[in-house]
């Protein structure tokens, strides 16, 4: 019986011991697992990746999860390099600035670094230096530049390299410095960009000192270089505003020379299609006119009148022209081109209160063309957008650095805030993923606890005892009879079978033979009885022994299923992951949004400036004007009045 029970008990055990697997494995459904190990280039080439694709926020982003994540192994200086230089082309002076100074260490020797690392260090320190205005850090960083070891790591680093030093140079009181920068623009050639840029500077440096005879040749020189027959068709954009802008300057220095016919010739070699035409058009009328040719100047100013006066530099046009109009002596049109310049400056005005009034970021950005490719706005070389004026009214607030950064600014913060609101849908997307996995969890209890019940383990633990407790009490009584076999059993059956039915018998010869028979076959059963009592009762402890080890098993991965029913710790832990992780988002939306709100009143407020800053100038344009006009006005009125009289 005792074998019986044992053998139930281990079918009913492989049940549960399934039941217990299954449920375990429900419960790690859906929870966090530890991501393998990325190969060690991994990160660093998605990094490279995104700054080649210009994207500088998306490669910063990829460093700064790397190094979160334990760095980046094998490549050695090389990443914090990198995010230096991407601080640096993002705009982030001051964060680049930390990264290479840890870079070069205390001391700021860069020991420890390979020598092209350390030589690319402090270039980009220096870099940094010079765009925050400290221009002898600058300077003392950039002359710890190796330029030959950076020609052949970069030979782009180095070109900038060569102009900055050479900039440096320009702004440096210490006459001996000359030389220097002459023998360091040598290094390059006559058409690089830098070349180009550095001989501009050096003309316009050579101006302000007072030098015009230096600055003309300089001038000349600079666009003998960019403009020779061979270049003429050159598509590039960048060298065809530097060739404006040397003609313009030319020019303006003749103007300012009183050489009238010098400057109308410089001039009129300029293109109607370029960024300066307007500036053009004007510096020609105003040459024209001090040369004696106001109809040519008159030409050049009707001219700018067709065109869209949106810089206040242009908004003295419409005065300029009613002016050469007086000086043409023709008073009438001079009276009716100062009341037309009123009438337009007037409008103006009222415009520009009308746009501060309803001065919002909406209307700003509506004004603003961004250049944009699939991953997003385009940034140059120093961070800035890459934008663009749809109404040209805000050209000049665009052109100026605070603005420009402050725009940057703006739309990096936009950046963060969709990236923040992107991460709190995916913490939505993880309490659905939860709470699906809640519901999946309490469908699998209902079902354990319902095969637990079916199982009826309370009363299987009451037959256990039971077992025990007549084991336990056989053993004290010693009794034999208790511990017998299957087959002994049957044998006692059959022989008080016997007994009872010789019982029934009447008593003669043959039934005392019988009964004799019977008495020593039950003899001799007592004495087998007695005789195997200690085998029997060996094998039915060793049985009592296996069934107390199967319960007490059974009962052990019964409680663990119902610990594991009763509390999920894994579901709890990411829980409260996802909730520290959605408060931590939160706090940093919430200073996001606060910094979204500065840099929006900053950026607004420099455009209200520039509008006030219009509107005062417009307003002197619009009192000189009615002053012509009331002045031409009186003028006329008393050539009439002589007129009248000498008829009389």
């Amino acid at each position: 019986m005792v074998s019986k029970v044992s053998k139930l008990f281990r079918g009913r055990l492989v049940l549960f011991t399934g039941m217990l697997l299954w449920l375990t494995t429900v419960a790690s459904v859906q929870a966090e697992e530890t991501q393998p190990e990325r190969v060690k280039d991994l990160r660093y080439g998605w990094a490279l990746y995104e700054y080649h694709q210009g994207n500088a926020f998306e490669a910063l982003t990829q460093l700064a999860v790397a190094r979160e994540r334990g760095g980046i192994d094998g490549h050695g200086d090389y990443p914090a390099l990198v995010e230096g230089g991407l601080m640096l082309s993002w705009g982030m002076t001051r964060e680049a600035s930390r990264v290479f100074t840890q870079l070069l260490g205390d001391d700021g020797a860069g020991s420890t670094l390979a020598p092209d690392v350390r030589n690319q260090a402090w270039f980009y320190l220096g870099k940094v230096f010079y765009l925050e205005g400290d221009h002898a850090l600058a300077r003392k960083n950039l002359e710890r530049v190796n330029g030959d070891v950076l020609a052949e790591a970069n030979h782009e680093l180095f070109r900038e390299w060569v102009y900055l030093q050479a900039r440096l140079l320009m702004m440096s009181p210490d006459s001996g410095d000359e030389s220097k920068r002459i023998s360091l623009q040598a290094l390059l050639e006559d058409t690089d960009i830098w070349a180009l840029y550095l001989r501009y500077n050096s003309a316009v440096s050579t101006l302000d000192a007072g030098d015009s005879v230096a600055a003309e040749a300089e001038l000349k020189k600079l666009i003998s270089i960019i403009d020779p027959p061979s270049l003429a068709d050159e598509p590039d954009r960048e060298r065809q505003g530097m060739l404006s802008r040397a003609r313009l300057s030319l020019a303006q220095l003749y103007l300012r020379e009183n050489r009238f016919e010098a400057a109308l010739e410089v001039l009129g070699a300029m293109s109607l299609s370029g960024v300066y035409v307007e500036q053009a058009l004007f510096a020609y009328a105003v040459a024209a006119a001090r040369q004696g040719q106001p109809e040519r100047a008159l030409d050049a100013l009707d001219s700018l009148s067709n065109r869209e006066l949106f810089s206040p530099w242009r908004q003295q046009v419409p005065f300029a022209r009613a002016y050469v109009l007086e000086q043409m002596n023709k008073p009438q049109r001079a009276l009716s081109a100062f009341k037309q310049a009123a009438d337009h400056y007037a409008a103006r005005i009222e415009a520009l209160n009308n746009t501060r009034a309803r001065l919002s970021e909406e209307n700003l950005m509506a004004q603003l063309e961004f250049r944009r490719d699939s991953d997003g706005i385009l940034t140059d070389s120093f961070g800035r957008l890459q934008v663009e004026p749809v109404d040209f009214s805000i050209a000049e607030v665009l052109a100026e650095e605070t603005f420009q950064q402050a725009l940057a600014e703006l739309n990096e913060l936009y950046q963060m805030q969709s990236f923040i609101a992107e991460r709190q849908a995916r913490f939505e997307s993880f309490r659905v993923m939860l709470e699906t996995r809640e519901q999946q969890r309490r469908i699998r209890i209902a079902q354990t606890r319902a095969a637990l019940a079916s199982q009826q383990a309370d009363q299987w633990q009451q037959l256990q005892q039971a077992f025990s407790e007549k084991i336990s009490a056989a053993l004290a009584e010693e009794d034999a009879r208790f511990f017998m076999t299957s087959k002994q059993k049957a044998l006692r059956e059959r022989l008080d079978q016997v007994e009872a039915t010789l019982a029934g018998l009447p008593d003669d010869e043959t039934t005392a033979s019988q009964r004799a028979t019977y008495r020593r076959m039950r003899a001799h059963f007592d004495w087998w009885i007695a005789n195997d009592y200690g085998v029997n009762r060996w094998d039915a402890q060793k049985q009592l022994q296996d069934l107390d080890r199967e319960m007490e098993r059974f009962q052990s991965q019964r409680q663990r299923v119902e610990a594991l029913m009763a509390d999920d710790a894994r579901h709890d832990d990411l829980a409260q992951r996802i909730t520290a992780s959605e408060q931590e988002l939160e706090s940093v939306g919430e200073e996001v949004s606060n910094a979204l709100r500065s840099a929006r009143q900053k950026l607004l407020h420099q455009v209200d400036r520039m509008l006030e800053a219009r509107q005062e100038e417009i307003s002197g344009y619009l009192l000189a004007s009615r002053h012509a006009q009331a002045r031409l006005a009186d003028q006329l009125f008393q050539e009439s009045q002589s007129a009248g009289a000498s008829n009389e």
